[in-house]
């Protein structure tokens, strides 16, 4: 038997049962994922209580207006035709920075979200594969750091959704289900990414990657052990999707 045919469902609630009247709060939800995922919750789950979305400023826009030009956007069109308000209703964001530390959140708004979340989605990450390893490691490795010490905090957190990416294991045929050993020491890396000259790291960076193609997939991969070394403290999964396209702001995830 495979592992849900072999468990009883029948107390198990629905999708839209868990989710009503639940807190989420979400990383990089004006990314290519957690756009999709967004969506996704306000339409299936329209009972939740309420979403805040981790928001930055950005090329001189602030977080208000980001969200307000996020709903624009074609991926809600079903949203505003079939769920008219609920967006506005159930999304609001926090000011904050998954490169900063603390997240960048204020007092107020962290003591916002430990009191409030129930469940928190990690989405937020530097997906370009020619980011200087200092500026990956900020956002994909301390970012992570920063989250897993908000979620400890969380007073109410039933689940914490760490997302990687099926590439994080690119020396790896095949990639199986499992955590492999790191690249590298997490910390250590953080250290050196913190302490050490831009000019010094960028020198270094090829030989410190060792097998792997960019600092995308290694900042990743030591971001999941980051996560791992909660397992049995928090209650965590880690995903790994593969290829995400946005075409006109449309996206498609293709599960490979």
């Amino acid at each position: 038997m495979t592992f849900l045919e072999d468990r009883d469902l029948e107390d198990v609630p629905t999708i839209p049962e868990y989710y009503k009247g639940k807190t989420i709060f979400i990383t990089g939800g004006t990314g290519f994922m957690g756009k999709v995922l967004l969506e996704k919750l306000l339409y299936s789950c329209t009972d939740l209580d309420r979403i805040y979305l981790l928001m930055r400023p950005k090329k001189g826009v602030n977080p208000e207006n980001r969200l307000a030009a996020l709903y624009n956007l074609p991926c809600y069109d079903r949203l505003r035709n079939e769920r008219p308000g609920a967006f506005e209703s159930k999304v609001f964001f926090v000011a904050g920075d998954c490169s900063e530390l603390g997240l960048g959140l204020s007092d107020e708004d962290r003591t916002l979200i430990v009191n409030r979340t129930n469940i928190i989605f990690h989405v937020a990450a530097s997906v370009r594969f020619d980011d200087p390893l200092i500026v990956s490691t900020k956002l994909n490795l301390r970012g992570t750091r920063e989250i897993i010490e908000l979620a400890k905090d969380t007073r109410n957190l039933e689940c914490l959704v760490h997302v990687s990416t099926t590439y994080s294991n690119t020396n790896r045929d095949p990639i199986e289900e499992i955590l492999y050993p790191p690249l590298a020491d997490w910390r250590e890396t953080l250290e050196i990414c913190e302490k050490i000259d831009d000019r010094t790291v960028n020198i270094l960076t090829s030989k410190y990657l060792g097998e792997m193609p960019n600092t995308y997939v290694f900042t990743k991969q030591l971001a999941e052990h980051v996560v791992y070394e909660q397992k049995g403290k928090l209650p965590i999964v880690i995903i790994r999707p593969s290829v995400a396209l946005d075409t006109v702001n449309k996206l498609y995830i293709a599960v490979i």
